[in-house]
């Protein structure tokens, strides 16, 4: 292995490590995340027939923190991996020393955009927290569209996670049409803000947004209600004050005041166990956002080991590069905090924003709002989709749309309590067309791929779907290899196209409609077609006159999901909310068996 390997005796531990704040003013954060760690373990157990030991280092909030717990970690050769570290400071330096020692980390919680942005990214690094690109742009959208704020300051103290997160909210909260009026700094250990709060109070802005850590955050906070100029001013933090010690700090004046973090609202099986063991293990519910994010990464690397790890003569060999290559292609793990996949630069999560206030001295989550996420407030949306799919959808001789994608919508707004409009559309482009503002939501056999993912969120995966080559009988091609040197017809912009333009050399035919793609592999103006398994053999099913068949397995691993509009969490809040209803009450499984013929 190019890396190495982790040699385990028969008997011996398997040794992973942690590296979170234990100690100092955010030891709340970290301790909280260190719990999810020591709950994973503890749930499992064993592995492999081996024991599972925990390092457990004190990562700090900042750069000599992370550095030395990072080379005190690295220098144990047993060690198979890491979960850390808690703070973006602390993970920037951390990185490039793991990577030097070939092993991988999983962050719970270091959200800076740097951390896996393509020029920037260390291999070492991936997290199961979202990327701070997704919480500045909701914080300023809140700030804008629910608040009403038009003029805003920010503070940050230096740290990757400040510096970076302020700037995404400025910039977003520029775009909508709000003002900065200033962004200004803190040391990490400063006291006094007074001086820094009159500067910024000049231009009386409607809110002030510092997204900093638990001390500097609670006197910015008690301190604000001396500067003249700022009575008015709403404040809004961020995940690294949600802490029952900012509260403390902050004291009256924290009353009211709005964070954005991870959305805790998860309700699922696994948390519900998680919540039992946490508070029966340790006297207390959770005490800050990320617990549910290290238990995540800790399965994570846990089931990778599985995956990976060799027996030979009683030793257990971890290889470390398998390991980390098992990491990244991690897709569709269900965690607590929602069905992860990891891309190219690390990021696994599946980042869902809440907003929380300080009432009555504890957080309240606030938005969204339980009614919009049960579809209450809603009304009619628009969902736009390509009826040349089926059995996904299509048209029928009345002019109706149809198929297993539409029935399933419906299905979803009527027990969410929202209504739908379809619009039939073009696919080449709909995704534009849907950032635009054109649609709320696209349901259309819609694959779930990060590119996808910077311009539109997606829901739950609904459907598992994987590509599959189309033959006419008798072909000599069998299985992708085949496909080198022939002529592939495939639908425009589908994952099809992409599969066979990267991993083939064959000449790409492309066509508007994939109906079209199978005329042609039925005249002979193609060798073959590539498309989602599904949809190919109801063509086909519905066509035999064709003299075509499909060959082989499915060769890919798709996951359909339904895309929303970014600036419309509350229509995705909804669709996940009905989709899990659908499936939990036997109707997703009734219109499968209805357009498939399988249950």
């Amino acid at each position: 292995d190019p890396l190495g390997c982790v040699e385990v005796a028969e008997g011996d531990p398997i040794v992973v490590a942690s590296a979170l704040v234990v100690s100092g003013p955010n030891a709340s954060l970290g301790l909280d995340t260190q719990y999810g760690v020591e709950i994973a373990l503890k749930e499992r157990g064993t592995l492999l027939g081996h024991p599972l030991e925990l390092q457990a280092e004190d990562g700090g909030c900042s750069a000599e923190g992370g550095q030395t717990a990072a080379t005190k970690i690295a220098s144990n050769e047993d060690v198979v991996a890491v979960v850390g570290h808690n703070c973006s400071s602390s993970c920037t330096p951390a990185a490039p020393i793991y990577e030097d020692a070939g092993l991988t980390m999983i962050s719970p919680s270091c959200t800076a955009p740097s951390l896996t942005a393509a020029d920037t990214h260390v291999m070492s690094f991936l997290r199961t927290a979202h990327n701070d690109n997704v919480q500045g742009k909701v914080a300023a959208e809140y700030a804008y569209n629910v608040l009403g704020a038009r003029t805003a300051a920010t503070i940050h103290d230096g740290s990757p996670y400040a510096e970076q997160l302020q700037a995404v909210f400025a910039k977003r909260f520029e775009e909508l049409g709000g003002k900065i009026t200033a962004q200004e700094a803190v040391n990490v250990g400063d006291t006094d803000m007074r001086p820094l709060l009159t500067s910024i109070a000049v231009d009386k802005p409607d809110l002030l947004y510092y997204p900093i850590f638990i001390a500097e955050g609670g006197f910015i906070t008690a301190q604000s209600v001396e500067v003249s100029g700022l009575e008015d001013t709403i404040l809004m933090g961020a995940d690294g004050m949600q802490s029952p010690e900012f509260i403390t700090a902050a004291g009256p004046a924290g009353e009211g005041m709005y964070f954005t973090g991870p959305d805790l609202s998860f309700e699922n099986p696994i948390y519900d166990k998680f919540l039992a063991e946490y508070k029966s293990t340790y006297g207390t519910d959770p005490t800050a956002p990320f617990h549910a994010h290290a238990y995540d990464a800790t399965n994570m690397i846990l089931d990778a080991i599985e995956q990976v790890a060799v027996e030979s003569g009683g030793t257990l060999y971890i290889p470390r590069q398998a390991l980390r290559d098992a990491l990244y292609a991690t897709k569709g793990f269900e965690g607590i905090t929602g069905t992860l996949s990891c891309n190219e630069l690390g990021d696994c999560a599946d980042p869902k924003i809440s907003v929380v206030q300080i009432q009555n001295g504890q957080f309240v989550r606030i938005w969204p709002e339980e009614e919009e996420a049960g579809g209450a407030a809603l009304g009619v949306i628009k969902v736009g989709t390509n009826a040349e799919y089926p059995p996904f959808e299509s048209v029928d001789e009345s002019g109706t749309i149809i198929g297993f994608d539409i029935e399933l919508m419906n299905a979803i707004a009527e027990a969410a309590g929202f209504e739908v409009e379809f619009v039939n559309t073009r696919w080449d482009g709909i995704f534009v067309a849907l950032a635009s503002g054109e649609f709320d939501a696209v349901i259309s056999a819609a694959t779930i791929t990060e590119e996808r993912k910077q311009t539109v969120d997606f829901s739950d995966p609904y459907f598992n779907a994987g590509q599959m080559i189309a033959v006419k009988q008798g072909s000599d091609i069998q299985g992708p290899d085949d496909l080198n040197g022939k002529r592939v017809g495939v639908q425009l912009g589908t994952t099809g196209d992409i599969w066979v333009s990267e991993n083939t050399t064959a000449e790409v035919v492309r066509y508007d409609e994939i109906t079209l793609a199978f005329q042609a592999l039925a005249q002979g103006d193609v060798d073959a077609v590539v498309n989602d398994g599904p949809t190919s053999a109801d063509i086909i099913r519905a066509n035999p006159e064709m003299g075509v068949t499909l060959v082989g397995e499915p060769f890919t691993e798709e996951l359909y999901g339904i895309a929303v509009r970014k600036d419309r969490p509350d229509v995705l809040a909804a669709i996940n909310k009905g989709l899990a209803a659908v499936k939990a009450s036997g109707k997703y499984d009734e219109i499968y068996n209805k357009w498939f013929g399988v249950e």
